[in-house]
């Protein structure tokens, strides 16, 4: 299985526990992981593919890959089970409420078929191993269903929970797993997959420097993404100069899949306008981007840097309140109307 982007150090050091359990059966692994990171940038990759050197013989060395990883691969080896949300039918049209829902729909019917398919022997060498996709997205009585086998784990079993959002997961799972934390992907590490996909030089190149590490942000970035990039951009500029604009901006990012993207495309909108402030500006990547900074940055020049910063601080804390689930649309009015109040009160 072709090794993953990234991620240097975790793949260096899941390869090492690999290569021992191969060449010494009797090598115990812990039985639980919780990937956690940014979306996007692999996570799930790369539990993907240390479930496949775990199952080879050679630990991932073989080359042409052999049987076992290419089961892994297309995700139809015997002794490797994933499970995670349903996949979205492309051909459905859905409101942004059913698909929370989707994302949510990791039920407890889903964790006890799990634990029945790792507690079986494994038919080839290895561990048997599962792995859950979103993990986050489990409920409460999903999450709870998983912890007999956190707490009583069927011979060499190993289960693999990859999130998006670590602060959603149970504390009483949290703490029995063993934590690796990913971090964002270089600009030229999202740039090589891209282009390993097929995009255009080009094309990649721009969508890899306004994907902030994310390979799932990137794809997105086509020319539509990036031209709805800037919509959103302008959108929050009028919102914050004209009460009037708040509550189409508000429709318009809360209906937005991706709006965790939008603010934190927002979030280094805001940054810019920082050093814009402080007589600095970084490289922007379309020209009209640039035009919409020149046109505040004269404004953002006329600020304290600790009034934007001040500004950027509260659209974190608006991008931390929905990755824990906040209402979208409440927590987004909530800061244009907070960050109108301060320009007033200015």
């Amino acid at each position: 299985m072709k090794e993953p982007v990234g991620h240097d150090q975790i793949r260096a050091m899941l390869r090492s526990l690999a290569e021992r359990a191969a060449a010494d059966s009797t090598v115990a692994l812990h039985h639980a992981w919780l990937f956690a990171g940014p979306p996007g940038v692999g996570k799930f990759r790369v539990a993907r593919w240390w479930a496949s050197l775990l199952k080879c013989p050679q630990a991932g060395r073989c080359d042409p890959p052999c049987e076992s990883c290419r089961l892994v691969a297309s995700a139809v080896h015997p002794d490797v089970f994933e499970t995670g949300p349903a996949p979205k039918d492309k051909n459905a049209t859905v409101t942004a409420d059913q698909e929370i829902e989707r994302a949510s729909s990791v039920k407890i019917a889903q964790s006890r078929e799990l634990l029945q398919r790792i507690s079986l022997r494994p038919a080839r060498p290895g561990p048997r191993i599962a792995i859950v996709r979103e993990a986050a997205a489990m409920t409460v009585e999903a999450q709870n269903a998983l912890l007999k086998i956190l707490e009583e784990p069927p011979g060499s079993a190993v289960l693999i929970l990859v999130t998006d959002n670590i602060g959603s997961m149970l504390t009483t799972v949290r703490s029995r797993c063993r934590h690796l934390a990913f971090g964002s992907l270089s600009t030229e590490e999202v740039r090589l997959v891209l282009t390993g996909l097929g995009k255009e030089p080009a094309e990649a190149e721009a969508a890899a420097a306004a994907a902030r590490g994310s390979v799932s942000r990137a794809l997105l970035l086509d020319a539509d993404g990036l031209a709805e990039r800037e919509t959103i951009l302008a959108g929050y500029e009028d919102a914050r100069r004209s009460a009037l604009a708040i509550e189409p901006f508000v429709q318009l990012v809360a209906q937005k899949k991706d709006r965790g993207f939008a603010l934190a495309d927002i979030l280094e909108w805001q940054l810019a306008k920082v050093e814009a402030s402080l007589g600095r500006r970084g490289p922007e990547p379309s020209e009209k981007l640039s035009r919409i900074l020149d046109e505040h940055a004269p404004a953002a020049g006329n600020c304290d840097p600790r009034e934007l910063i001040a500004e950027a601080e509260r659209i974190q804390r608006t991008i931390d309140a929905i990755e824990r689930n906040a209402n979208a649309k409440l927590v987004i009015r909530d800061l244009l109307m907070n960050v109108r109040m301060d320009r007033v009160a200015s």
